[in-house]
């Protein structure tokens, strides 16, 4: 009779999807490598992704005083900053929100988009999410007010469907400044998320003009609640794309699904990966056998001798910029 198995765990599964397709800039375009070289941001470092992203927040918000694009620039940060720096126009949250998600894009973050908001009473807004590994979710990025938003008992960071979900239940969730001293702001801005729509497409670099509003209200999808039809659209909502689905919102980015097997027969523990298309711009998969310390470059199956005696694999997706996603914790429990 045949011995216990090989047992293989893996953790976290991330497989939240969309039933929209969202297009990403493409790691190619070169307007990103003309920014970061421009820039230089990597005097913007931080102790963690968090940091980082404040960080990034912060600069784009120290870069002009809030004013009146006219003309209105383009809607890549090569142009915008030109002609702001320059005199030729100004800027409010739509360029910021252009400007940050190209700064991080230019960084090798390409799971950015911009999200459009609404009060209840009329007054739109445009701020940028961006996918975080550190938390594994969405969070916002308000470089126009230089905030961002956190939970008050984790200080885990908010998403823009997470504060949408909390006005009804006010308490959880505080704007706090994205430059040191990281300063609460309170309920600052947060009535604009009574009404939100996620941008589907952020390659928006090359573009000859800037998306018009009839643009957006084509290709952002609307979030629809319970809530019902705010008075904002009269009843009515001019979006296209409209979803009452949190998954189409609250999709997962940068993740990797494995699927591990043991053969008995030959000793050998084979490890399939899919990333299911969740990293964009994704150029291959890395694994690590000692805590992420170190990685190495593999396809998208290995296999390990089960003599070996290997307890835990780490595995992420990297993009063709060199970002690492989320790592997945194989575990691997041999019989006693």
């Amino acid at each position: 009779m045949p011995g216990p198995a090989v047992e293989i765990s893996v953790s976290p599964v991330n497989s939240r999807k969309s039933n929209f397709h969202f297009v990403p800039e493409h790691w190619q375009e070169p307007m990103l490598r003309q920014l970061r070289e421009q820039e230089n941001f990597k005097d913007l470092g931080g102790r963690d992704q968090l940091a980082l992203f404040l960080n990034y927040c912060h600069w784009t918000h120290s870069q002009w005083p809030m004013s009146v694009p006219d003309p209105y620039p383009r809607s890549n940060a090569i142009d915008i900053l030109a002609d702001i720096r320059s005199g030729k126009t100004g800027g409010f949250c739509g360029q910021y929100a252009y400007v940050l998600a190209d700064v991080l894009k230019s960084m090798g973050f390409f799971a950015v988009r911009y999200v459009e908001l609404w009060s209840d009473e009329g007054e739109s807004h445009f701020v940028v999410e961006v996918w975080s590994d550190q938390f594994a979710k969405w969070m916002i990025l308000d470089p126009a007010e230089d905030v961002y938003y956190a939970f008050l008992d984790s200080g885990r960071p908010a998403s823009a469907l997470e504060v949408h979900a909390t006005l009804s239940n006010p308490g959880k969730i505080a704007a706090f400044s994205a430059s040191q001293p990281r300063t609460s702001r309170g309920s600052h801005k947060m009535n604009l998320y009574a009404n939100m729509a996620v941008s589907t497409r952020s390659d928006l670099m090359h573009l000859d003009k800037p998306p018009t509003v009839g643009d957006r209200f084509r290709t952002f999808v609307f979030y629809r609640d319970r809530r019902g039809i705010s008075r904002t659209f009269a009843g009515r909502i001019p979006y296209s794309l409209v979803t009452d689905r949190a998954d189409d919102i609250n999709f997962d980015c940068n993740y990797v699904l494995v699927n591990g097997r043991y053969d008995r027969k030959r000793g050998t523990i084979t490890l399939e990966f899919a990333s299911e298309g969740s990293m964009f711009n994704f150029f291959h998969f890395a694994f690590s056998t000692d805590e992420g310390k170190t990685w190495k470059r593999c396809g998208s199956s290995m296999e390990l001798a089960a003599s070996a005696r290997v307890a835990s694999v780490w595995v992420s997706a990297v993009n063709a910029y060199g970002r690492f996603g989320q790592p997945t914790r194989v575990s691997i429990q041999y019989p006693r």
